[in-house]
């Protein structure tokens, strides 16, 4: 079996939607690839059932699309969505960065300092896009679970999917993972101080400079 099949101690829906969000995220599901359930069921070693159920998960994620009958594909995130998806991130995670600093245990800010550190270490060493978006995603995990508000943890784990495929295309722009860690060091240092806000303006800086790298590369280099 590998990594790309379904682990049969668990539940196979779940299992099946954890393979192609994966594979969505690291592109090897392309956007606007269209998915052929026979290739997705040998990909996971899942049955058509198995399938379609965890394509309706990822379509209620806004990661696929469904076309009238007309088959499934990779959502294509355009430049209007994805700046929509950075103005809400910006303040939500602003929000989120300044309710840690402000109420998080001691246990939470040691667990985010240690994540935060792995990924500065991850970067230094040059790991590839898959380890540090592991990283980073282990980071987030900690400021969202301890922030002290359930419901805004709830929503932005909702939107870390889409979160997570623009974080990809940025990590691949030259010089962005050295920047990103960086800012996302700051958030670290504001919460270690228990400056709630300090740590929301870090935290919008570092969505908004994602933000700027990614529409930058959607739009091209300008024309001469």
């Amino acid at each position: 079996m590998t990594d790309m099949q379904v682990q049969r101690h668990a539940p196979i829906r779940e299992q099946v939607a954890n393979i192609l969000r994966d594979a969505i995220v690291d592109q090897r599901l392309t956007p606007g690839q269209l998915l052929v359930e026979r290739e997705l069921c040998e990909m996971t070693s899942a049955s058509r059932a198995s399938v379609r159920e965890a394509l309706r998960q990822l379509q209620a994620e806004g990661l696929v699309e469904s076309h009238n009958g007309r088959g499934t594909s990779v959502t294509v995130i355009s430049t209007a969505t994805a700046r929509h998806v950075y103005q809400v991130r910006s303040s939500l995670e602003g929000l989120a960065a300044r309710l840690f600093a402000e109420h998080a245990s001691d246990q939470d800010r040691a667990a985010f300092r240690a994540a935060v550190t792995e990924l500065a270490e991850e970067t230094a060493k040059g790991a590839d896009a898959a380890a540090l978006l592991k990283a980073k995603s282990r980071a987030y995990d900690v400021l969202f679970r301890g922030c002290g508000n359930p419901v805004l943890h709830q929503t932005l784990q909702t939107l870390q999917h889409r979160v997570t495929r623009l974080r990809a295309l940025t990590l691949a722009q030259e010089g962005r993972a050295e920047r990103s860690a960086d800012e996302v060091t700051a958030i670290a240092d504001a919460v270690d101080a228990r400056d709630g806000e300090a740590a929301q303006a870090a935290a919008m800086t570092h969505v908004e400079e994602a933000a700027r790298v990614m529409l930058a590369a959607a739009e091209g280099p300008p024309s001469h």
